[in-house]
């Protein structure tokens, strides 16, 4: 087996943000530019969205990637093409992780800023740092030298308060973060999530989450490789994992095509399907 191809490096979001990050799911027709998504190539920050009739194009770089724009010799700057993409189905549900300045208010949390400990001292107050809080009852176990920093230790509770709301409604996505976070050498994965709203999938009960990733545009020893490598961090499933070969050509209606071959590897995790699926087409690869 071919050794693992080194996890992109993710730089610190909130440096990314200017702000803290907030994990959630979401459909691909509401990711937002600026948006960090998953991808094949590892997390991708959007700067361009493309709608078709029933998919999105979600374009984009490594979250922290400088963009420098080519000069032309008359007129303004040459737009430079995103270095990676990712088609969607419209509903597809992705995680996402977005800049909590573009969250509103949240309900049962509201700001306390106030000074620690003020002084007077004659016509001049001495505020003594600040504390921050929330009227939920959380309080910031540090003394803040300034009002903005206070501020901003308010912003992480309430990104994580949103992120950990997601969390527990769909259990792939804690499931996906423990995985990622014991195992940060794990190749990055395409995910997209679902949830189990009705009994009859099989393994799963009503609440349960399911995450897929699709592996098409890899090359079969690639393919391997990749779900080698993931299947170490969840029990397997023999019956759902498989390897079939088509062999070609095989006659279509948009005519002759190679031979293609099926991988799938699926298990559970807590509360978790896990499915990763690859048909790739290659005439050259059968079953190992």
């Amino acid at each position: 087996m071919s050794e693992i191809p080194e996890t992109p490096v993710v730089p610190d979001l909130t440096a990314v943000f200017q702000a803290p990050p907030v994990t959630l799911l979401a459909r691909a027709d509401a990711v937002q530019l600026g948006d960090v998504i998953d991808t094949i190539d590892g997390p991708v920050r959007v700067r361009e969205i493309v709608q078709r009739q029933h998919t999105y194009d979600l374009a984009g770089d490594p979250p922290g990637h400088v963009i420098r724009y080519r000069t032309l010799r008359r007129g303004g700057p040459e737009d430079v093409p995103p270095l990676h993409r990712r088609r969607l189905a419209r509903t597809m549900q992705i995680r996402v992780r977005r800049s909590v300045q573009k969250f509103g208010r949240l309900t049962g949390h509201t700001k306390k800023i106030a000074s620690h400990n003020p002084v007077k001292r004659g016509w001049y107050t001495d505020p003594g740092g600040y504390d921050a809080a929330c009227s939920c009852g959380w309080k910031h176990p540090d003394v803040h030298a300034s009002r903005d920093g206070a501020a901003g230790g308010w912003l992480r509770h309430k990104a994580g308060q949103l992120s950990e709301a997601a969390y527990a409604d769909n259990p792939a996505l804690l499931w996906l973060w423990t995985a990622e976070t014991t195992h940060p050498s794990l190749p990055p994965l395409p995910w997209h999530f679902k949830k189990v709203v009705s009994r009859g999938t099989v393994g799963c009960e009503v609440g349960d989450g399911i995450a897929f990733a699709d592996l098409d545009m890899l090359t079969v020893a690639r393919a391997r490789t990749v779900m080698g490598a993931w299947q170490a961090v969840f029990d397997v499933d023999p019956e759902g994992t498989y390897e079939d070969y088509r062999p070609g050509p095989v006659d279509t209606l948009d005519g002759a095509r190679p031979g293609w071959t099926t991988l799938r590897l699926s298990g559970t995790g807590i509360r978790t399907r896990i499915i990763l699926d690859a048909r790739i087409d290659d005439p050259d690869s059968g079953p190992t």
